[in-house]
Order: structure tokens, then C-alpha cells, then sequence
């Protein structure tokens, strides 16, 4: 019978949460395996959806995004064993497997195959245990990129752009992005005119009294309208 948390002495609660947080890890890694299959052994008559990701936004309380996700690292792990041997092993996050999965499957265009193994190799050391930091790993990426992407610059290569959207436990949603320099510049032209201080409801122009919020703030708000005018067009 499982002892109620309250009547844990603290170094039982230090100890259960450890393992408790360890056997999500596998238990996440058993659900991408199960999935893994899923993609290739159940029908879609079977499934009811044109694939796994639907079955599980329909079935279970994941979200598109989370489950889409899924199905990516179900999908990319088949062919990088030694990054699927981390995740069973629940010694690496699935985000860290997802953030090395996306270099392994679009490495930069003159890193040869055994600079490929050995970049890899070094994430996953570094992605392992609970002094990975995500940070670190983008880090190395980025200088991977740099060294060997081509001839492209960094602040051109286009190749590198993308937006990453998440949804947080309360609904809000969190992005997060890297643009060439010309895309950057457009979307900062365009929020510009609408970051600019509000004036005081007495007319006040004065940014520190007419205008409270935050340049964080401001451009959040921004970014808002200009999402609201694009839906209404």
C-alpha cells in the first residue's frame, strides 16, 4: 500500500520524487516506442485518424503540438540508435532528444559524416544527467552551423529561421525564434510604430509617467495587434 506523502520523512519525499521523476522519463520513452509502432503496424481504418498524432490529440490529454511532437522523435530515433539508447535509458530528457534529433537529421551542409558522429556523440554526453542544460547544447549547434554551414553568413542563411511555439501548463502559449537579418529587421519595422509609449490618460507624453509598461510589454502588445489585423483580413 502506497504511504500517504504527508507521512513521508523528508529524505522518503527527497527519494520518491527522484525516482518517481525517473520513471516518467521511461515511461515517456516506452510511449514513443509504442508509438513508433503504431506508425507502422496499425491502419488507418484501424486508427480512425490519417496518423498516430490525431489518435493521440483524440485519445489522451496531450495537446496537437505535444503529440505531433511525439511522432516526430517515434519517427527520427529509428535511425539514430545511440540517441533512442539515451532516452530508454531515461538518463536524457525527450527535449534534449528532440533538440539533437533536429541536428542529426539537418547537420550543417560541410560537417562530414565522422564530424556528424562525433558532434552527436558530444551532445549526448552533454545532454545527459541533471547537469544538461538546453543552453549549452543550442550553443553548440549554433557554432556547428557557423563553422560549417556553407558560405552562407549566418546573419543570410534563411535555412536557420524558425519559429517554436509551446503551449504552458496554463494555456498560455510561448515562442521563441531566430531569423536572417532581414527577416528580423522586417518584423521589428513592423512592431516599431506600435511600441511606441502611450501617452497618460491626462495627455502626459512622458514615457516614464505616461506609460507604465515594460519594452517586453510593449512589443508583446504589438506583436498581438498585428496578429489580430492579419486574422481579420
Amino acid at each position: 500500500m502506497t504511504t500517504a506523502i504527508w507521512q513521508l520523512s523528508e529524505a522518503e519525499l527527497l527519494a520518491e520524487s527522484a525516482a518517481v521523476s525517473h520513471q516518467i522519463q521511461l515511461l515517456e520513452a516506452r510511449r514513443i516506442a509504442l508509438v513508433a509502432d503504431i506508425d507502422t503496424r496499425v491502419s488507418r481504418e484501424k486508427l480512425g485518424f490519417p496518423g498516430p498524432a490525431g489518435w493521440l490529440t483524440s485519445t489522451t490529454l496531450l495537446s496537437a503540438g505535444k503529440a505531433n511532437k511525439i511522432v516526430a522523435l517515434a519517427r527520427g530515433l529509428k535511425n539514430f540508435p545511440d540517441i533512442a539508447d539515451a532516452v530508454n535509458a531515461g538518463v536524457m530528457t525527450v527535449d534534449h532528444a528532440a533538440l539533437i534529433l533536429t541536428f542529426a537529421e539537418t547537420p550543417p551542409k560541410n560537417l562530414p559524416q565522422a564530424g556528424q558522429d562525433m558532434a552527436r556523440k558530444a551532445m549526448i554526453t552533454a545532454a545527459t544527467g541533471p547537469e544538461a542544460r538546453t543552453d549549452r547544447i543550442r550553443e553548440a549547434i549554433t557554432r556547428l552551423h557557423d563553422t560549417y554551414g556553407g558560405k552562407t553568413p549566418p546573419a543570410e542563411d534563411t535555412d536557420r529561421n524558425e519559429l517554436l511555439a509551446s503551449k504552458t501548463l496554463n494555456g498560455r502559449l510561448v515562442l521563441k525564434g531566430d531569423f536572417d537579418a532581414i527577416t528580423g529587421e522586417k518584423l521589428l519595422t513592423a512592431l516599431s510604430p506600435l511600441t511606441e509609449p502611450r501617452p497618460a490618460a491626462d495627455g502626459d507624453e512622458t514615457p516614464k509617467t505616461g506609460d507604465d509598461r515594460s519594452p517586453a510589454k510593449r512589443r508583446a502588445d504589438a506583436f498581438g495587434h498585428i496578429l489580430d489585423q492579419y486574422l481579420a483580413s
